[in-house]
């Protein structure tokens, strides 16, 4: 699996290769992301802090859609619970706590259209991956074998099945400041669609919600 994420971000990195297309500007961002969780019975549903940017890759001037592959960061934490990995608090401990450091890479085609001078939308639609790194996170004296152990059936979960591939869709505002400079607030959810063909019977399980604000520069 981790091959095929491999092979996935390579065709993504060709596809935004300025051969043919311009990189009209770049953008940074801060967020809050909501992982919903239907698998525990007493359910802990992180918010999480994120740090982000994306670039604006015209495939024409002035035409109204263009790439805009972006890569968010963030941090929780996991513990293994029956068959599957789950969200959990960072105090939990036995030796099943693993700290996650989380990727988000989307590439979505964003169409953007300007209502006046001072405002504007842009909707988006696109693949996106959830790439995220497991670290024992419980150092308790005595419990190194069971920490092991919980570490490598939540590393295995989250990286087979394709449970790293997240189509997303989502909508922003745009507030135009002045030349070259756009404060954007958008929502973009990314669908847990490995639910679909794995054993959940919980579709929207593991689905993410993400709430950022952005600063666009543009390049123009």
């Amino acid at each position: 699996m981790k091959r095929t994420v491999l092979a996935a971000m390579l065709c993504a990195a060709a596809l935004v290769m300025p051969r043919a297309m311009d990189i009209d500007g770049f953008s940074g961002r801060f967020g809050v992301a909501v992982i919903n969780n239907q698998s525990d019975p007493i359910p802990v549903i992180p918010r999480l802090n994120t740090l982000g940017g994306s670039m604006m890759v015209s495939f024409a001037p002035d035409f109204f859609l263009s790439l805009q592959p972006g890569l968010d960061l963030y941090w929780t934490n996991y513990k293994w619970f029956e068959d599957r990995a789950v969200p959990t608090e960072s105090e939990t401990g036995a030796g099943n706590n693993a700290f996650i450091l989380g990727f988000i890479l989307d590439i979505p085609v964003t169409a953007t259209f300007e209502f006046n001078e001072r405002f504007g939308v842009a909707v988006a639609l696109g693949p996106s991956f959830v790439l995220r790194a497991p670290f024992a996170n419980d150092d308790t004296a005595g419990i190194e074998d069971a920490m092991a152990a919980n570490l490598a059936s939540i590393a295995s979960y989250l990286w087979s099945s394709g449970r790293w591939f997240y189509p997303s869709a989502s909508l922003r505002f745009h507030v135009f400041l002045q030349q070259n400079f756009t404060f954007a607030f958008g929502v973009r959810g990314s669908m847990p669609v490995f639910n679909a063909w794995t054993d959940n019977p919980n579709f929207w399980d593991e689905g993410i919600v993400h709430i950022t604000m952005a600063m666009l520069i543009g390049l123009e």
